[in-house]
């Protein structure tokens, strides 16, 4: 899986980019909160933290993955309910949510 379009970095048009997930790694987070009274409340919060690669076309992917034109990583809240899709899956969702990579489409 990947996403493709156009993009364009650092002033640079890229007409058929590629854009590959690499890396995700999903974590839970437990965080406490203390009340005035002294109660102490514990709450878990999932994190998806991420890293992927941009190319200048599959082409160029597929000859050489560690030659991108650039790395871009960021975190989301991935859903943990029974029907989600995969935590992969859930990156490339989230990934065309973000105003540079709205219009690209499943590849």
């Amino acid at each position: 899986m990947a996403l493709t379009g156009a993009l364009t970095y650092k002033g640079l048009a890229i007409s058929n980019a590629h854009l590959k997930v690499m890396q995700v790694h999903h974590r839970a987070v437990d965080t406490s909160t203390e009340a005035e009274d002294g109660t102490i409340t514990w709450s878990k919060a999932n994190h998806a933290d991420y890293s992927a690669r941009v190319y200048k076309d599959a082409a160029a992917y597929a000859a050489n993955p560690d030659e991108a034109v650039y790395t871009i990583s960021g975190t989301f809240t991935p859903s943990v309910a029974a029907d989600a899709k995969d935590i992969v899956e859930q990156t490339y969702t989230h990934l065309k949510t973000l105003a540079d990579y709205d219009e690209l489409t499943d590849a």
